[in-house]
């Protein structure tokens, strides 16, 4: 008499499967490109920074959107690559957040771009001083997150940061974190 076949194999969960091989150190530590005796020359503003985001396509590939993002809101608004920029996964659940050290310069002015792939529905950016002070956060919602989505953030004195990238609510995908800067008007 033959036995019946066992039941097949549940499928495997997603969720279990979820593996984040990029990710090497958390926190992790930007360099930024230049000090203040090695700044570059800045470009001439043609763009304004309180719309240059508003006319970005999002298309749910974060390296793409966020290239996308710094040709339109970079460059064109004055400013110049501050730190190479951050790629990483996240997963609602099981890695909700990446952390990122970065030292700033007084007497510029920065933008903050994340760019999340679509399966995120809400990536956000928290900004605090050394210590766990809450000093910034992007009010955007969505796949694009920018601290101050309608002006720099300027800085008068050097200090060290933290930046957490983080998904708020549900989704799991890659994203792009980078940091621009102009100098500060006198």
């Amino acid at each position: 008499m033959a036995s019946a076949a066992p039941p097949p194999a549940p499928a495997p969960d997603r969720e279990e499967q979820y593996e984040d091989l990029g990710e090497i150190h958390d926190p992790a530590t930007l360099t930024p490109l230049f000090t203040k005796s090695t700044r570059p020359t800045f470009p001439k503003s043609t763009a304004d920074e309180r719309e240059c985001w508003q006319r970005v396509g999002v298309t749910g590939d974060a390296g793409k959107d966020f290239h996308a993002l710094v040709d339109s809101c970079g460059t064109p608004t004055g400013a110049v690559e501050y730190a190479s920029p951050a790629v990483g996964k996240l997963h609602h659940i099981r890695d909700k957040r990446d952390t990122f050290n970065l030292r700033i310069q007084g007497g510029l002015c920065y933008r903050f771009f994340g760019v999340a792939d679509g399966t995120i529905k809400d990536l956000d950016i928290l900004i605090e001083r050394k210590g766990g002070d809450l000093v910034g956060d992007d009010k955007t919602n969505g796949p694009v997150a920018i601290i101050d989505s309608d002006k720099t953030w300027c800085m008068d004195y050097d200090g060290d940061y933290q930046f957490l990238v983080e998904v708020d609510g549900p989704g799991t995908g890659n994203y792009v974190f980078g940091v621009w800067a102009k100098p500060k008007k006198k």
